[in-house]
């Protein structure tokens, strides 16, 4: 404990020797406030983790728009399908790799139609919400069984699905519920694409969601229809009960007939749908979602799709629905079912698109992702350069947590973490281990800035992939190898040029002393009385033997003593 507190304050009086003059470094040093917008390029292959959101492999760039600040990562196209979230990543690999075609093929379709919406609005190429595809960064290659989706999108590489030579609009969903759907039968005002018809799906029976029910009680359903507008006390008085019929409009969705103590109300069953989307979980946030056989415990919405059967039983409203997601395109369900009976994945791919044709397809270089905006700070943590509008790089190395958030005049301040412009100081914070071969140890050191830690380990050692560390008491993982003997370990600190190494400690690894346990020791025991059992009759002869032996030499003894006595 004392050699320990020793090291302590050694370390802490190294940390404060450069504090003084340190403080005026880095007021001058700090960079303040920029004009946007501002790019984060990486300076090692370690991703950059938001704060909120998730961690990305490219550049980020933060932008300053009226609303807030927008961000936006920067990256080849096959590293933005590396961060889709879209499909369970221990599925089937002709599953994977048919997901993988599709979401290719969906931004190369998205980035030729030019942007739109958030993306015009912002100037990003796509978004990485669930109304482009889901985009996570990249969270979901370093997730475990990451490195199978990894292999999908490389084995896939280029690969894109054309009609006349062009990538098409791969629509795909969770779970058609049997059947896909024409484009326009659900996107009512969009054309009619030749490649997005509706055909059979009937390997979806995995998927949670190809069957489902829900219920209400018939006055929770009531308080949610009038607080989304579609129920009237006034009119229609209490609700008795909704049942659903066909659709009056040929819709691929039925209605829902309203019936009222004094009147009745018609409406579609997407209207109900939307209605009770939004109002069940702000009125009944313990009802709705809910229960079901799904990952999270719950449905993924209240009605998790507009095709859907309602009767009312005991004050009860009733719903068994199927499917879940638009129905058009790819089911992912179907070729996860598919792919389970061997089916490849082009297969997959040309059941659930018309008429269409895989082969390679030139993909642009670079695509720029919106991850957010309207957002008042933006945290990120990591090693990066910060970049300004003109090219200029503001920060070379920059290390740790840094903030970026707008100004009251509406610029962008930079916020860097503690310890930036100090001198760089590194101290271990421990001066004696001992470990067992293959144990991992956690090392305590301090920092004065944030910086860049490798542990050198001697004899036998390269030192360790760096890791980026904030200032202040921290500690970093060693492993003890497998041979016994004393280990020399140092630490390395790299930050803006400066290079730092502590002094060596020496690790003692040694091969733990032998315990025995009761059991041990009653197994023991019984091996030792084996042994001596199976040994007791031959010792049992040696002890005969040599009993007659000294038996005959007393009795010949005896016989000549009384000889000489007679004689």
């Amino acid at each position: 404990m004392t050699t320990r507190l020793s090291a302590l304050v050694v370390a802490l009086i190294l940390l404060l020797a450069g504090a003084a003059p340190a403080a005026e470094k880095k007021r001058s040093g700090e960079p303040g406030a920029l004009r946007g917008p501002v790019r984060l390029v990486p300076t090692s292959s370690t991703p950059l983790e938001v704060r909120g959101l998730h961690s990305y492999l490219g550049e980020l760039e933060i932008d300053v728009q009226p609303d807030g600040l927008v961000l936006a990562n920067e990256l080849t196209l096959e590293r933005y399908l590396l961060g889709l979230n879209e499909v369970p990543l221990d599925w089937p690999e002709e599953a994977l790799q048919a997901q993988a075609i599709a979401a290719r093929t969906y931004a190369l379709f998205t980035l030729s139609e030019g942007p739109a919406g958030a993306a015009a609005d912002y100037g990003f190429d796509i978004c990485a919400s669930v109304e482009c595809q889901v985009f996570a960064g990249a969270d979901v290659v370093l997730a475990e069984d990451g490195d199978r989706w990894a292999a999908a999108v490389a084995d896939t590489a280029g690969d894109a699905i054309l009609y006349d030579g062009a990538p098409i609009l791969a629509r795909y969903h969770s779970t058609s519920g049997g059947v896909t759907f024409d484009n326009p039968q659900i996107f009512t005002d969009e054309q009619d694409y030749p490649y997005l018809r509706g055909v059979e799906s009937p390997t979806e029976r995995a998927s949670p969601l190809f069957r489902w029910r829900a219920r209400f009680r018939i006055a929770r359903l009531q308080t949610m229809l009038v607080a989304g507008g579609l129920w009237s006390e006034a009119a229609s008085g209490e609700l008795v009960s909704a049942e659903t019929v066909p659709s009056a409009e040929g819709l691929h969705y039925l209605d829902v007939v309203l019936t009222g103590s004094a009147g009745d109300e018609r409406v579609t069953a997407e209207e109900l749908r939307d209605v009770v989307r939004d109002q069940g979980p702000e009125l009944f946030p313990k009802a709705y979602p809910g229960r079901s056989d799904t990952g999270s415990g719950r449905l993924p919405e209240t009605l998790p799709s507009n095709r859907y059967e309602m009767r009312t039983v005991d004050g009860t409203a009733r719903v068994v629905g199927r499917g879940w997601g638009h129905g058009v395109g790819m089911s992912q369900y179907g070729a996860y079912g598919l792919a389970l009976r061997g089916v490849g994945h082009r297969d997959i791919l040309e059941h659930y698109y018309t008429g269409i044709e895989i082969r390679h397809y030139d993909v642009p270089p670079t695509i720029t992702v919106g991850l957010a905006w309207g957002l008042d700070r933006i945290v990120v943590d990591g090693g990066f350069s910060i970049v300004d509008v003109s090219g200029e790089t503001v920060v070379e190395d920059a290390l740790g947590t840094w903030a970026f958030e707008l100004d009251d005049h509406g610029a962008l301040r930079v916020d860097p973490p503690v310890g930036y412009g100090l001198p760089l100081r590194i101290a271990l914070l421990v001066d004696d281990l001992e470990a067992i071969p293959g144990e991992t140890l956690d090392v305590p050191f301090s920092l004065s800035k944030p910086a860049r830690v490798t542990v050198v380990t001697d004899p036998g050692g390269s030192p360790t992939d760096p890791l980026v560390f904030s200032a202040g008491g921290r500690t970093i993982e060693w492993t003890a190898p497998d041979v016994p003997g004393t280990y020399l370990v140092a630490l390395n600190a790299q930050a803006a040029r400066a290079d730092r190494t502590t002094e060596e400690l020496a690790i003692e690894v040694a091969l733990p002393p032998p315990t025995f346990t009761p059991e041990a020791r009653r197994t023991s025991a019984a091996a030792v009385t084996g042994e001596q059992l199976d040994a007791l009759p031959i010792i049992v002869g040696v002890a005969v033997v040599g009993f007659l032996f000294f038996l005959t030499l007393a009795v010949t003894m005896g016989r000549r003593s009384r000889r000489r006595a007679g004689g």
